[in-house]
């Protein structure tokens, strides 16, 4: 086998592999579907569609990060803020790899602030949102800011700085009428929840039939429960527990529609799979891997041994042919040396007549025609074997002799 054509078949097949898995992700469509299904209640499909990217492999860095940073703003968004967190941390861990200035960092400030402050870790909140605000609130997403706004209006709320408050919730309110309208409902229920603490609980109300209309309008029933539990609670806190049962009965159909804890379950046995499945997917890349390395080092080393076997057999059998050829060279002209021993010395001599010959080559193959050795007539000329050899040469050219075998075969003749 033809060990270039094997090293380009190897590269070709590496190159074609590489070109074929290759998958490019449209990460703001994916990011947009999810965030979709997520406000219609959808939590399972957002998960499923997630973990069939995660487990399909060969994603970069930046897409495994924005994948995993997607799985938990849709935990967060059933408010399993454990599972979130953990999310959160896996994304933040591959974001670290990315550059400096890469929107996903940003963006998982903004999710670790937001789940923090859900999870009630307002300390861990209000360090993150200092962090965010020393970039200057650096986003592309003016709805973040709007959340941000509404976290610092709660923290002036609880220290019973009602104006600041305010203040800050009517710019989160700007800012997400402008961004997105359906999401009004969340900075609704934090005015509700300012004017609750006001004792204005007819603005309260107001705002509240705001807020369900709106929620109508959008198609998102989270935010329907999310402002009647919070109308619910306005009214118990300030004794209206009339008004609070009626709202309660309407909070309880609207729990049993979307069967949330039902929904976290499953989302819980999907992930479960997921995790289960990506070691197997890991232990089986790592086995193939191995498997692949193992075949090329035992393909490389059953070529060489072909090669070496190949290549010492013709060694010995060259070795054999030269062997042969000395030997059946050796017969012949010792049956020429001894042949030449009977011929009259006028027809042994013929090439003795030559001109062009001296006195020394003459000499020389007077002893060369007796069937001696170039060791041999050194001895007997007193010269080395090198000065045999040479004249030998030369007299080959002047007589017109190939070799001595040649010169035997020209003796027998004459």
């Amino acid at each position: 086998m033809n060990f270039n054509f094997t090293r380009y078949f190897l590269g070709f097949f590496i190159l074609f592999s590489i070109f074929f898995s290759a998958k490019n992700l449209n990460l703001n469509s994916i990011e947009e579907e999810i965030i979709k299904n997520n406000r219609e209640g959808k939590h399972q499909l957002s998960q499923k569609k997630l973990s069939d990217i995660l487990l399909s492999g060969d994603l970069t860095n930046e897409e495994q990060a924005n994948i995993l940073f997607l799985m938990a703003t849709t935990y967060r968004s059933v408010n399993d803020y454990m599972m979130c967190i953990d999310y959160l941390n896996k994304s933040s861990v591959i974001a670290q790899q990315l550059p400096e200035d890469n929107l996903l960092r940003m963006k998982l400030d903004y999710e670790y602030a937001f789940v923090y402050f859900d999870n009630n870790q307002y300390d861990k909140s209000e360090e993150v949102m200092k962090r965010i605000a020393a970039k200057k609130y650096l986003n592309s997403y003016p709805e973040d800011n709007s959340y941000i706004l509404m976290q610092e209006g709660y923290l002036f709320l609880i220290k019973k700085q009602y104006n600041e408050a305010e203040k800050k919730y009517y710019d989160a309110l700007k800012i997400m009428q402008a961004a997105n309208s359906c999401n009004l409902p969340i900075v609704y229920a934090k005015l509700m929840n300012l004017y609750s603490k006001k004792k204005n609980i007819a603005k309260a109300e107001e705002i509240y039939d705001v807020s369900m209309q709106t929620s109508d309008s959008c198609n998102i029933l989270k935010y329907k429960i999310f402002t009647a539990s919070e109308m619910e609670k306005i009214y118990k806190e300030n004794n209206l527990f009339g008004k609070a049962y009626l709202i309660g009965s309407e909070l309880d159909s609207l729990r049993r529609l979307e069967n949330q804890e039902v929904k976290i379950s499953e989302m819980h046995i999907i992930d479960k799979a997921y995790t289960e499945k990506e070691q197997l997917i890991k232990e089986q890349s790592d086995i193939w891997k191995r498997t692949v390395i193992l075949s090329i080092i035992i393909l490389i080393a059953i070529l060489a041994v072909i090669y070496f076997y190949k290549k010492n057999r013709k060694i010995k059998r060259d070795k054999l042919m030269m062997r042969d050829e000395l030997e059946q060279m050796k017969q012949e002209l010792d049956s020429y040396s001894q042949n030449s021993e009977n011929l009259e010395d006028s027809k042994r001599y013929f090439f003795l007549s030559s001109d062009e010959l001296t006195d020394r080559q003459k000499e020389l193959l007077i002893h060369l025609a007796d069937g001696l050795s170039n060791k041999e007539i050194a001895e007997k000329l007193f010269i080395s074997e090198n000065t045999v050899k040479y004249h030998t040469k030369n007299i080959y050219t002047i007589l017109d002799i190939k070799d001595r075998k040649d010169f035997f075969q020209k003796l027998r003749n004459n």
